[in-house]
């Protein structure tokens, strides 16, 4: 049982993978290039933004104002993330049944079933943070544009918004995305410790088979979403160079324009990374050497 599960995960993380290098797509944002189409195709193309093109004439550029575009973004992406963050919250403080004895007797649990356990808590907290880091962010960004003191004419709404409110513009998304998919492995955590799947000889034997096929319907679905948002982030070839572009501004803000709070909020990033790192692994080792 442990090992067929360890293998599952095991091609869930190939297949994520794959999924990342197949998302393969122009890395410069500027000029933005989509493969699949040229210069007279204009199939899956907007009315609007084909007549912006047939406009152009000789490679003239139309240039429009985005302010609508921008509010547009920054209001509507707060509310699928304000129910990721809600959901979350809600999840942190509903554990109950195997889960409950974690904390107090820990002896009859199997090891998967540590696991599972500690994996939900990291990956609830995680989506609830990182959604609510989107939520702020926008809301922040919001008012921002309300000001108005910013470039709002551009060629098109998404070179406006990386040129104008670059940090906001990849946050939001970014953290948006990241606390979805940790949303959804919180959510197969939940289920295979919660339903005891993970116990050899649950449900008259066929527990390994439902836990088997939970991680299959996962798998697909996190593939699958995986593989769509890396063909269509335009400026990046997948999420990990999104992330990689995320962390590069987040350090810009620390340490190149000097900001104290930030270069703190760097310093207790590194802080949880290394206590996930201890609680999902180092823990138990831990423990096995001092039981030995």
């Amino acid at each position: 049982m442990r090992a067929t599960f360890l293998f599952s995960v095991l091609l869930i993380v190939v297949s994520s993978a794959a999924s990342f290098s197949s998302g393969a797509r122009a890395t410069r944002c500027s000029p933005i290039i989509r493969k699949r189409k040229t210069a007279l195709d204009l199939s899956g193309v907007s009315s609007a933004s084909a007549n912006a093109l047939l406009a152009r004439g000789g490679g003239e550029q139309v240039l429009k104002s985005f302010y609508g575009d921008a509010l547009g973004y920054f209001g509507g992406i707060r509310t699928p993330a304000t129910f990721l963050a809600g959901s979350s919250l809600a999840a942190i403080f509903t554990l109950k049944g195997a889960a409950s004895k974690l904390a107090s007797d820990d002896s009859s649990l199997s090891g998967l079933e540590k696991f599972a356990i500690k994996a939900y808590h990291v990956l609830a907290v995680m989506a609830f943070v990182l959604s609510l880091n989107t939520v702020v962010t926008a809301t922040v960004a919001h008012t921002s544009v309300l000001h108005g003191r910013f470039d709002q004419v551009a060629e098109t709404a998404y070179t406006m918004m990386k040129r104008e409110f670059l940090y906001e513009f990849d946050m939001t998304r970014w953290s948006f995305l990241s606390s979805m998919f940790c949303f959804l492995g919180m959510v197969l955590s939940r289920l295979l410790f919660e339903f005891e799947l993970l116990k050899v000889g649950s449900f008259g034997g066929a527990g390994e088979n439902l836990a088997m096929l939970l991680l299959c319907i996962f798998g697909a679905l996190i593939t699958n979403l995986m593989s769509f948002v890396n063909q269509n982030l335009w400026c990046w070839s997948s999420l990990i160079g999104m992330t990689r572009s995320v962390v590069e501004l987040v350090l810009d803000r620390a340490f190149v324009q000097k900001r104290p709070l930030q270069v703190i909020s760097v310093l207790f990033t590194l802080g949880s990374a290394f206590y996930i790192g201890k609680l999902v692994g180092l823990g138990d080792k831990e423990k096995q050497n001092d039981s030995l």
